[in-house]
């Protein structure tokens, strides 16, 4: 009784010992699968709305802008004075008059002094071009004045205080007879400044100024100013017809039913916004950093692109139809390789240089994003200062947050009247908009994944600096102005490739040799089944190890000889097979049955050694004594040293004890009797292996494949060491490629946390999580399903 007792006591902790362990196991699992994804989760949220503010300005703000902590922003007004004011209780402390446009010394006024007045000669500013920290302003007597504005910061008791300061640099005329700049674009480096503008008359202006050194070293600063009006009058845009009437801007009246043009100008970072009815039908301008391309955008939507490289000989490179609007504004992405473009009928298109072999030059303007329409026309564009992000303003008040690699747009952002003015924060944290009714609003925003999609992790998409839309993996660049190409399907391919090879070699050197041990070697020689065993506890790091620098640098210097290996090792075999037949000695019984595979070692190991021998002469006669070369020229293949045939060997080493394993078992667990009835019946014990013995355990050596599978596409260290971690799509043989749990191990030490790349690695992981569990499950299934069918046998 005691016994019977205790074993219920035993059966009963068993039972709970077992319920516990497995219900651990779906527990961590489930912990696992939640924390991984919790780390995805931010990726498929928007950009968001943190605050938002209004302010009120003292006058028509031609341009605005803000420090890096949003605490502090200026607003440039069209009679000279630059207000600071505080975004934390929106009062003005600072005020400075522009010396330049007063013709008075720079003034430094207290809050408390502000007063928004007109200068006495009663001169403004009529355009704005916006570098950085650095406004080129454009005046209505034809003047451009240039000023820094700059911030700093001090602490006192831990409280962070920051201070303007202004700078007034050059002044330049561009005519003497006091016309007007409806728009201006400038740019500036170390040693040279340029600056196109349009004038009122129509004329379309390049000045540029150099400092360069003679060759008694001193400094000698020379400037050109060349009217360049014949160049976009030449390109056909004396025929153009001004047609479209121009939107009503800040500043404008009407009068008589008709839109009169007011002084207030709409300028953006890079251009003047209003739309001029002028004789050459000029609406904005753009200049890029390198200050070798200026592009011109016309009332017929036509844009120029007009080489600026040799100052003194500037000359039209193209010219292009991009709209059937006019084009209202002009824009650069980070980097200043893409060009925004908005247009009359509110369409926001991105362009850029793409090289083209029936083009002269070797390149031509293509547009490569198109971004969410406006209802109304396009009046300014701002650029991010950290990615290819970029904010327009439209006429009917309407702002959009747009990201030109995922061709998003993030947020749909709303101002009381028109648009005059607006401003992207430098942390692209922040969007700053001034519109006519001397309003100013503030959006602090949070938007830490714009450049993710589906589109950009799962599609093809055009990167700057390619020719068509591509899969790409580059998750960082050597300049701030790297766009981040994070396309999964190179890693995806990457992965498939890997396990397609490694099975291709390990499946039926793991199976046949299983059927092998299983039904025909002797069972004197099975224990070459635990040494094979063993193999599968060796390190995947020394598999790769060994890969990555021995096997593949032997395997680039043989290559010849293993091309021509299997033939000789199938010639050793039936050399063998003939021998073995007509030599009597090998019946006379003084072998043992199951032992026969030992005759063939000797002849196998004699072929290696002469396809060794006659590599080389194989690769003179027949590769032109050069296999690479002959591979290139021929077969148009490349060959990397590290590539898919070493990967699918030394990932053969850590698949095939598995495969191995598992099928052995399964196939010397089929029952004695139908083996003994299958021979009783006549066949053959091939016969019996092949018609028998597999199908009968086909659900354990499907189980052995489907763990062998799961093995490769979770393999990390011989992924990482053997295949070179290129992330490209090719399924040639001689070509490396990247997978996904390699690029994991790669990337993730130097993945800022929290940021998209951290994120997109993680999701890397849920999608190599969730493809096992689906693939197990499904493979089980198939299994359950063989084994019943199977077990009627």
């Amino acid at each position: 009784m005691k016994t019977l007792k205790r074993r219920r006591l035993t059966d009963k902790a068993a039972h709970w010992v077992i319920t516990l362990g497995g219900a651990t196991t779906v527990f961590v699992v489930l912990a696992l699968f939640f924390f991984v994804f919790l780390e995805v989760y931010p990726l498929l949220q928007g950009a968001k709305i943190t605050k938002e503010n209004t302010y009120t300005l003292h006058g028509k703000a031609v341009s605005i802008g803000v420090d890096d902590h949003q605490e502090v922003a200026f607003a440039v007004y069209n009679d000279g004075n630059i207000a600071f004011i505080s975004l934390l209780d929106g009062e003005v402390f600072k005020k400075y008059t522009i010396a330049g446009l007063s013709g008075s010394s720079p003034t430094h006024q207290d809050a408390t002094n502000f007063s928004h007045k007109t200068n006495m000669q009663g001169n403004s500013i009529t355009s704005v071009s916006k570098d950085r920290d650095r406004l080129a302003l454009g005046t209505s007597d034809g003047r451009i004045l240039t000023v820094l504005v700059n911030f700093s910061e001090s602490f006192d008791k831990g409280k962070r205080i920051v201070h303007p300061e202004v700078s007034e640099a050059e002044t330049v005329i561009v005519n003497n007879e006091g016309k007007g700049l409806n728009s201006v674009t400038s740019r500036r480096d170390e040693s040279a400044t340029v600056t196109a503008v349009h004038t009122e008359d129509g004329k379309l202006v390049l000045i540029s100024s150099a400092v360069e050194r003679t060759l008694f070293g001193e400094r000698e600063r020379k400037e050109i100013k060349k009217d360049i009006t014949d160049l976009v009058a030449q390109g056909g845009l004396n025929q153009i017809a001004s047609s479209v009437s121009p939107p009503l801007q800040g500043g404008d009246k009407e009068e008589g039913g008709k839109p009169v043009r007011g002084t207030m100008p709409v300028p953006h970072n890079s251009v003047h916004l209003t739309e001029q009815r002028n004789s050459t039908g000029i609406t904005s301008l753009a200049l890029d950093l390198f200050m070798e391309n200026l592009y011109v955008g016309t009332s017929s939507g036509e844009l120029f692109h007009i080489n600026v490289r040799d100052r003194g000989s500037p000359y039209l490179a193209e010219k292009v139809k991009v709209s059937d609007h006019a084009i209202t504004a002009l824009g650069f992405l980070l980097g200043d390789v893409s060009l925004v473009v908005g247009d009359h009928g509110g369409g926001v298109n991105v362009w850029m240089q793409v090289r083209d072999e029936v083009s002269p030059s070797g390149w031509t303007l293509k547009k490569v994003h198109t971004l969410t329409s406006h209802n109304a026309p396009v009046l300014a564009i701002a650029q991010s200062m950290r990615d290819k992000g970029f904010v327009t303003a439209a006429a009917d008040g309407i702002v959009h947050l747009n990201h030109a690699t995922s061709e998003q747009t993030l947020l749909h952002l709303k101002t009381k009247s028109i648009p005059a003015t607006l401003s992207f924060s430098p942390k692209a944290n922040g969007i700053l908009v001034a519109d006519s009714n001397n309003h100013l609003f503030r959006w602090m925003i949070s938007n830490p994944h714009p450049e993710i999609t589906l589109k950009t992790l799962f599609g093809p998409v055009w990167y700057e600096g390619y020719e068509k839309p591509e899969f790409i993996w580059q998750s960082t660049g050597g300049t701030d102005d790297f766009e981040p190409k994070l396309s999964l399907v190179p890693l995806i391919f990457g992965t498939i490739k890997g396990t397609v090879y490694a099975l291709i070699i390990a499946v039926p050197i793991g199976i046949f040799a299983a059927l092998y041990t299983s039904q025909f070697l002797h069972n004197s020689l099975k224990i070459i089944k635990p040494i094979i065993e063993i193999m599968a506890a060796l390190p995947s790091v020394i598999l790769g190890f060994l890969a990555g620098l021995w096997l593949a640098p032997l395997m680039e210097r043989i290559f010849p000889a293993i091309i021509i290996m299997p033939f000789f090792i199938t010639l050793s075999i039936v050399v063998a097979l003939f021998i073995w037949k007509i030599l009597p000695v090998f019946g006379k019984g003084w072998y043992r049955h199951g032992t026969e595979a030992l005759v063939l070692i000797p002849f196998i190991v004699g072929a290696v050694y002469v396809s060794l021998r006659h590599g080389g002469v194989f690769e003179s006669v027949f590769l032109g004594g050069d296999y690479r070369e002959w591979f290139s020229n021929t077969l148009g293949l490349g060959y990397d040293q590290r590539n898919a045939v070493v990967v699918g060997i030394a990932m053969g080493f850590a698949v095939i004890p598995l495969i191995f394993t598992i099928s052995e078992d399964a196939m010397s667990n089929v029952p004695n009797s139908l083996r003994s009835a299958s021979l009783a019946l006549g066949a053959t014990p091939w016969q019996t292996a092949v018609r028998v013995i597999l199908p009968t355990a086909s659900p354990g050596i499907f189980s052995a494949i489907m763990i062998g599978f799961g093995r490769a596409v979770g393999e990390t260290m011989i992924m990482l060491m053997a295949t070179g971690n290129t992330p490209i799509m090719d399924w040639n043989l001689f070509n490396g490629f990247r997978a996904l749990s390699a690029n994991i191990a790669v990337e993730i030490p130097e993945a800022p946390f929290g940021g998209t790349l951290y994120r997109v690695l993680f999701l890397a992981a849920l999608l190599l999580f969730v493809t096992t569990f689906i693939v197990n499950t499904l493979a089980e299934m198939v299994r359950q399903r063989m084994r019943l069918r199977y077990s009627k046998l």
